[in-house]
C-alpha cells in the first residue's frame, strides 16, 4: 500500500463536528485556521488513528512548539509502544518498552520554541528486533535498534495503529503522512513535505445530484466545511456522479500523491454506499465503496498515480483534475 494516510487541515474549522473529525481519523481534536505552516490550517491533537495496524512505518509531521510534548506510538488494543519526548533543552528522547534503555539525540537549537520543525519517524514494532530513528528537517538525529517495541504482558503488539500527540499539548501539528515499507514507491521517508489542500471551485463534467441551500452552484454547497445540513447537494439514482472543479495548487511542487475526501450521511432507512470519483483528462478512477449512516462521516481515498496516463502526478495534471463522488446503491 506504501502511502497509508496524509493530513493537512486546510479544509477543516473549529465548527466541524467532533463525529466527522473522527471519521476522519482525528480524536480529541482542535482546528486552528491560518495558523498552519503555509498559512492554512493546523491541527492540537488529540490522537491520529490509522486504518490498519502497522508493524513497520514511516511518517512525517510538521511540529510546532513541541517542548515537553510526548508522542505515543500506540497499539489501540494493547498500550504505548514506544514514546518521543522533545525536552526543553531540545533533544529528542525514544523510550522503548524498558525506560533504562532510552535513548537521546543531542540537544537541538532548533527544536524548542514558537518554531515549525519537520519531523520524520522510522519505526518497527517488536519484542527484540524494534528500532527508531528520528530524523529532524531530513537530518537523522537519533537511530535506535535491537530495542523492545512491542507493548502487551502475554499477547505482544504487532504494530502501531494510533498516534497520540496529547490532548493537553501546546503543540500544533501540520503536514502529516505515514506509510509503510510496501509497494514500489512513498515505501520510505518522503521528506519534508506538503499537504495542501485543493477545494471545490467550479463545475466539473458530470452534476447530477440535487442541490440543498442558499448557493447558485453544487461544487459551492459541496464546499461546507462544517460537515452538516445547512448546504449539500443529495442523491438517490444509483450511478448518478457528481464532480467539481478545484482550486489550483501553487508553485509547481513534485506531487506525489492525491487524497480525495468525501463526507457524507444518508437520511432513508436503506442502506446506502458512495464512492469517491477523480477525472483526470476523460479518465475517470474511483475509490473503495463505502456504507453511509445517519451521521457524517469522512471518506479518504489515496491514488498514488494519474489514472490518465498510469504514471506518476505531474503539477498540471492535478490543477486540471475533477473530484467528486457517486452514489452506489
Amino acid at each position: 500500500m506504501a502511502l497509508i494516510k496524509c493530513a493537512g487541515f486546510d479544509y477543516l474549522t473549529p465548527l466541524a463536528p467532533a463525529s466527522a473529525l473522527a471519521s476522519l481519523g482525528f480524536t480529541n481534536a482542535t482546528i486552528f485556521p491560518g495558523q498552519g505552516r503555509a498559512g492554512g490550517g493546523a491541527a492540537r491533537l488529540g490522537q491520529i488513528n490509522l486504518p490498519l495496524r502497522l508493524g513497520t512505518f514511516y511518517c512525517g509531521f510538521a511540529i510546532y512548539n513541541p517542548t515537553n510534548v510526548t508522542v505515543d506510538f500506540n497499539d489501540t488494543t494493547k498500550s504505548t509502544n514506544f514514546s518521543l519526548k522533545f525536552t526543553s533543552a531540545g533533544a529528542i528522547i525514544f523510550t522503548p518498552q524498558s525506560a533504562s534503555n532510552a535513548v537521546s539525540s543531542a540537544p537541538m537549537a532548533v527544536v524548542p520554541g514558537a518554531v515549525w520543525q519537520y519531523v520524520e519517524v522510522y519505526g518497527v514494532i517488536s519484542p527484540t528486533g524494534g528500532a527508531c530513528t528520528a530524523r529532524v528537517n531530513e537530518t537523522v538525529v537519533l537511530s535506535a535498534v535491537s530495542a523492545n517495541t512491542a507493548s502487551g504482558s502475554t499477547t505482544l503488539s504487532t504494530g502501531v495503529d494510533q498516534i497520540d500527540f496529547g490532548s493537553f499539548g501546546t503543540d500544533l501539528v501540520d503536514d502529516f503522512y505515514i506509510c509503510d515499507n510496501t509497494g514500489a514507491s512513498l515505501n520510505n521517508f518522503l521528506g519534508n513535505v506538503r499537504v495542501p489542500a485543493q477545494t471545490p471551485n467550479g463545475v466539473g463534467a458530470s452534476t447530477q445530484w440535487t442541490p440543498t441551500g442558499s448557493a447558485s452552484f453544487n461544487w459551492q454547497l459541496a464546499s461546507n466545511p462544517y460537515m452538516d445540513d445547512s448546504s449539500y447537494v443529495s442523491c438517490a439514482t444509483p450511478g448518478d456522479i457528481d464532480l467539481y472543479t478545484l482550486s489550483p495548487v501553487a508553485n509547481a511542487p513534485q506531487i506525489l500523491a492525491v487524497q480525495s475526501i468525501v463526507v457524507a450521511r444518508q437520511d432513508d432507512s436503506g442502506q446506502r454506499q458512495i464512492k469517491s470519483v477523480i477525472r483526470s483528462g476523460t479518465t475517470e478512477a474511483t475509490g473503495a465503496v463505502v456504507n453511509t449512516n445517519g451521521t457524517y462521516a469522512g471518506h479518504t481515498d489515496i491514488f498514488t498515480v494519474d489514472p490518465n496516463t498510469g504514471s506518476s502526478w505531474t503539477y498540471g495534471a492535478v490543477n486540471a483534475l475533477q473530484v467528486g463522488a457517486e452514489l452506489v446503491t
